[in-house]
């Protein structure tokens, strides 16, 4: 049943609910010629470049030439939605184009494999970054941040909210930050069979650490401001090395969340200026209605900090 196109044509899809190749996770190895043998018409494979809560990521060239980032869903996902509907869902964020977000470029199903290809964005993520250096300067906290709120700020103009803002999802590359997968983790809840079935497959739609209070209640339909919060933890991070909140229990972040006092960025790296602080303290309100009411208005109080020096 054709259900979509991509950027190269009319995709396939139905109920991933039981293909030989998605009963059991593959090996890196197995699953990089399951790929090419799969997509052998549309992409030339090269090797798989990262792993994500949703997808294996690999670099692939489309006919062209062109560098791209083929994304195939995990197995486990795919037993666990509709494929058809998910490739719908996306399907809706082909018309997002920003340069501070990655584009969706195709999408389909292919021998029991559910994939998603956006442009490739060189450089490394703010999470390798981190790792490499701990801490960012307040210089570069702010011009990052700046930029990945233009990019937040003109999605959430066209009613969609990312609900996964987090280092991982986040690209530095030379033109600057580039905010990935849009929309991805609604489009995989939306299109589960089961919540219980979704759960049991390891997915969460966000991460412990930089999910917003409303996530963590369990809000279906988010709005912005949820994307600002998790911002928000990501600047703190940035910043003080450690998100706001942190333990190695996942329940525990998440009552921490919902009830613990938003923490002072100061106290854990006191030359922070204080007009900063305040900006991130408002992003993590627990109450929507107290914190900044729309990424260009967080984005406008950040970059005046950035002014100041």
């Amino acid at each position: 049943m054709a259900v979509g196109e991509g950027a190269g044509g009319v995709v396939e899809a139905g109920v991933v609910a039981g293909g030989p190749d998605a009963r059991v996770a593959p090996g890196r190895r197995d699953m990089l010629l399951l790929v090419q043998r799969a997509l052998s018409d549309r992409y030339t494979v090269e090797r798989e470049i990262a792993r994500g809560g949703t997808a294996r990521i690999f670099l692939a060239r489309d006919r062209a030439g062109t560098p791209v980032a083929l994304k195939v869903l995990h197995p486990e996902l795919t037993v666990s939605i509709t494929a058809d509907r998910f490739l719908r869902e996306i399907s809706l964020l082909s018309h997002i184009e920003h340069p501070r977000i990655c584009r969706l470029l195709d999408y389909g199903e292919r021998d029991w494999l559910v994939y998603y290809v956006m442009s490739y964005v060189e450089g490394e993520t703010l999470r390798e970054a981190l790792e490499r250096v701990r801490r960012a300067t307040v210089a570069d906290t702010v011009r990052g941040t700046c930029e990945l709120l233009d990019a937040l700020a003109y999605a959430h103009g066209l009613g969609v909210v990312h609900r996964d803002v987090k280092p991982e999802n986040i690209k530095l590359s030379p033109a600057g930050a580039v905010l990935m997968d849009f929309g991805i983790a609604k489009a995989v809840a939306d299109s589960a069979l089961s919540r219980e079935r979704l759960t049991r497959s390891g997915f969460t739609l966000g991460t412990s650490a930089y999910m917003s209070p409303e996530q963590v209640s369990g809000v279906k339909d988010v709005d912005p401001r949820s994307d600002l919060y998790s911002a928000g933890c990501v600047i703190f991070e940035c910043l003080a090395g450690v998100p706001p909140y942190e333990h190695a229990d996942d329940r525990v972040v998440f009552g921490m969340h919902l009830k613990s006092p938003v923490p002072d960025v100061r106290r854990l790296r006191p030359r922070v200026p204080a007009r900063l602080a305040k900006v991130i303290t408002k992003a993590l309100a627990k109450n929507p209605d107290e914190r900044w009411q729309s990424a260009g208005e967080m984005r406008d109080a950040l970059c005046a900090c950035g002014e100041e020096g």
